[in-house]
């Protein structure tokens, strides 16, 4: 009789959840039976976050949570190495961290190793929509507000030609979207002296499709090949485009270690809306880094409402243990970030947003009413992707929809 095994992954990181699914190919390939029911698993796989102080919290609580059953518990994901004296205090038991996948095979029965399970294509939050294609893991950046990158470890792209089969495999299929994935996409190559500039160009995506999602691209990678990705951006090859801001104010970037021509990227951002009407433009946005003053954090709501941004993730400043900016003079107080995101969240309904705040990272989704509206009639199936984010009940989407059409409700009234 199989062992069972209960893989948990509550959380909203596609490059985690892809590893969990090729996990479930690996153990289904080797003899396991994946349950839904925790009280039923032999052993339970759960993927931590640690990418801000809320998510590591919950990923805690879930921890002492299951080692209260008579499961085996293997923990994997970001929080052994984020946040890892915590972590050693709450878990003395099976750890597999994001850089060493392999060690799968020292806790389960394998015939087939798990590296030569292929990659993993179809993303959970999207089953048969989806397609992932993980270009690279790891990531050289060093932000100062960020744990995560003690968790993915060094660059390690994959070569183009095996890029270019994947697309070729997604073309084949009947998924419509395709999610070029990575630690960080825009470091791609660096490891094999190749670029995301030449990766972008090599890519066999169809034009007019608005097929391709690129998720996320660092404002300096996204400047420094630009003219590749505003070649494929002009030839309606990218659906949606996501690169990070993180702050609108050059001062505060310099801080964050994510130094960039803030002018320039404005340039960038409103002329690819310019090239491309139809593409969903998203970013990220962290309130309260240490020293942010009232114009500084003006400079962020000012970027967003005159690039027109589509998409985006709003997220209050978390100070992770350890990091560089955890320990910059000049904390902002908690009730103040509150108080700009609320400003923030206000002023993005008076300009046509949609708002819904995700409970276990406290994030605040912004999505362009008017892209939601009209995803039924655009060409661009990101648009749909816009809404989702916001609302996942499509039955409630169609009713908003008419209403707003119909004139019986405002966006700023509606609620998810």
């Amino acid at each position: 009789m199989s062992k069972k095994v209960r893989l948990i992954c509550n959380l909203n990181c596609s490059r985690r959840q892809m590893d969990m699914v090729k996990l479930e190919s690996y153990l289904l390939a080797n003899g396991y039976e994946i349950v839904e029911d925790e009280n039923q698993a032999d052993q339970i796989v759960y993927t931590t976050c640690g990418f801000i102080n809320e998510t590591t919290q919950v990923a805690f609580n879930e921890i002492e949570r299951l080692k209260s059953l008579p499961a085996e518990l293997i923990v994997t994901g970001c929080l052994p190495d984020t946040d890892s004296d915590l972590f050693k205090k709450v878990h003395s038991g099976k750890v597999v961290r994001n850089t060493e996948l392999n060690k799968f095979d020292e806790y389960f029965n394998s015939d087939i190793k798990f590296k030569d399970i292929p990659d993993a294509h179809d993303m959970p939050w999207g089953k048969g929509e989806y397609f992932c294609v993980e270009v690279s893991r790891g990531c050289p950046e060093n932000c100062s507000y960020c744990a995560t990158k003690w968790a993915v470890g060094k660059m390690n792209s994959k070569p183009i030609q095996k890029c270019v089969e994947e697309i070729e495999e997604f073309k084949k299929s009947t998924f419509n979207k395709v999610v070029i994935n990575g630690d960080n996409v825009g470091a791609y190559g660096l490891d094999i002296k190749e670029t995301f500039g030449t990766l972008v160009s090599a890519l066999p995506i169809e034009d007019g499709k608005y097929t391709a999602y690129i998720d996320s691209l660092h404002p300096r990678w996204l400047l420094l090949y630009y003219d590749a990705v505003l070649s494929a951006i002009s030839k309606n090859r990218f659906g949606m485009l996501v690169s990070a801001i993180q702050a609108g104010n050059e001062r505060i970037l310099d801080l964050m270690r994510r130094k960039v021509d803030m002018k320039k990227l404005k340039e960038a951002f409103i002329e690819i809306k310019e090239k491309s009407p139809e593409i969903v433009l998203g970013t990220e946005v962290i309130v309260g880094f240490p020293t942010e003053s009232e114009s500084d954090f003006m400079e962020s709501v000012d970027f967003i409402l005159s690039t027109k941004i589509d998409w985006g993730n709003i997220f209050a400043f978390s100070a992770k243990r350890g990091t560089e900016a955890a320990a910059i003079e000049g904390q902002i107080d908690e009730a103040e970030k509150r108080r700009r995101i609320n400003y923030l969240i206000e002023r993005l309904k008076e300009n046509n947003y949609f708002i819904f705040k995700e409970e276990k990272s406290q994030a605040v989704i912004f999505s362009n009413a008017n892209v939601c509206i009209n995803a039924d009639k655009s060409s661009n199936p990101y648009w749909q992707t816009c809404f989702d984010t916001v609302c996942l009940d499509r039955k409630k989407q169609n009713q908003i929809r008419n209403d707003i059409r119909e004139g019986r409700i405002k966006v700023s009234e509606v609620s998810f």
